[in-house]
């Protein structure tokens, strides 16, 4: 039988089975482990959304192991340590995974990657992202001329917009330098509504005029490698079949877990907010089935808030 007959049938399949849910706990019991998003999901960059904290702590004392898995351009230590200053606490998940040290771990303390490339880069993004790069045998430059890649980890500012980047984008594309994405996300979300960029759209500019590019995080496979193979570390027996991702973000999360054959749950009030809640209700199911088909990309829960 041909591929892409099969392929497509299954995916009609998917587009076709998913399910509306109002509360986590309708469908916890059918998994061993979570791997959950964090901003869009646990909160929008400034604040813990209402329920957060209380759900991950109830899946805590249901034995849930979980992963937060984060495409934000940081030691995941640095994520950890910034979401205790917000309330969620050690406690309340195993793990966290960050886009940052995947990037760290696969590019920028990979021998192999720095021997080809060399070991100076020109940084795009705020202080505070280059603790990925902390201790390692690299080292910046201000000057685009002595650059060996070019690293991106976001803007530099939040309320900048692509525009601001692109002279620099274009210089970097001159001098035929590599950029190194530390976070595929295009945009993240605020409470408000407000969205902002993030380095994957700066990546796929630079994609688009032909530049080569490297992304690390949501939702290339050996992320979700890493995953399984934490938590097979705490249960040799749980397999695929055992675990739901949640996300806000269907480019990323969502689209991550169907290309690994995980479950997956979409969270309504991120940034697709405009696009699947239309004055604070859910779409209808025909609708929402058209929205996924367009995308090409289904879950197979949506609720409107991360809430047990």
């Amino acid at each position: 039988m041909n591929y892409h007959y099969i392929k497509n049938l299954i995916k009609n399949c998917m587009v076709n089975k998913f399910q509306i849910i109002s509360e986590l706990k309708k469908i916890e019991a059918n998994y061993k482990a979570f791997i959950i998003d964090i901003w869009g999901v646990l909160w929008d960059g400034l604040e813990p959304y209402e329920n957060s904290i209380i759900t991950l702590k109830k899946l805590v004392s249901l034995n849930k192991p979980i992963i937060l898995l984060s495409n934000a351009p940081r030691r995941s230590k640095v994520v950890s340590k910034r979401l205790k200053d917000i309330g969620i606490d050690y406690d309340c998940y195993d793990t966290i995974i960050s886009s940052g040290e995947i990037c760290r771990i696969k590019f920028l303390e990979n021998k192999n990657k720095i021997e080809k490339y060399g070991s100076t880069y020109y940084f795009i993004g705020q202080p505070g992202d280059k603790t990925i790069t902390e201790l390692l045998p690299i080292s910046e430059t201000k000057n685009m001329d002595q650059a060996n890649f070019l690293l991106v980890c976001g803007t530099r500012n939040f309320e900048d917009e692509l525009d601001k980047y692109k002279n620099e984008l274009d210089m970097a594309l001159s001098h035929n330098l590599p950029l190194i994405c530390a976070n595929p996300d295009k945009v993240v979300i605020r409470k408000t509504g407000e969205l902002l960029i993030c380095a994957g759209i700066m990546a796929d500019y630079y994609n688009s005029k032909g530049g080569v590019v490297y992304k690390f995080g949501k939702p290339f496979k050996d992320t979700y490698d890493l995953c399984i193979n934490y938590f097979v570390s705490k249960n040799p027996n749980i397999k695929k079949s055992d675990l739901l991702c949640i996300g806000d973000a269907l480019e990323t999360d969502i689209a991550g877990a169907n290309n690994f054959g995980i479950d997956s749950l979409l969270i309504a009030n991120g940034i697709h907010k405009k696009d699947l809640n239309y004055n604070k209700l859910l779409l209808s199911e025909i609708e929402l089935k058209s929205f996924f088909k367009s995308q090409n990309i289904f879950p197979n829960y949506i609720s409107q808030n991360f809430i047990f």
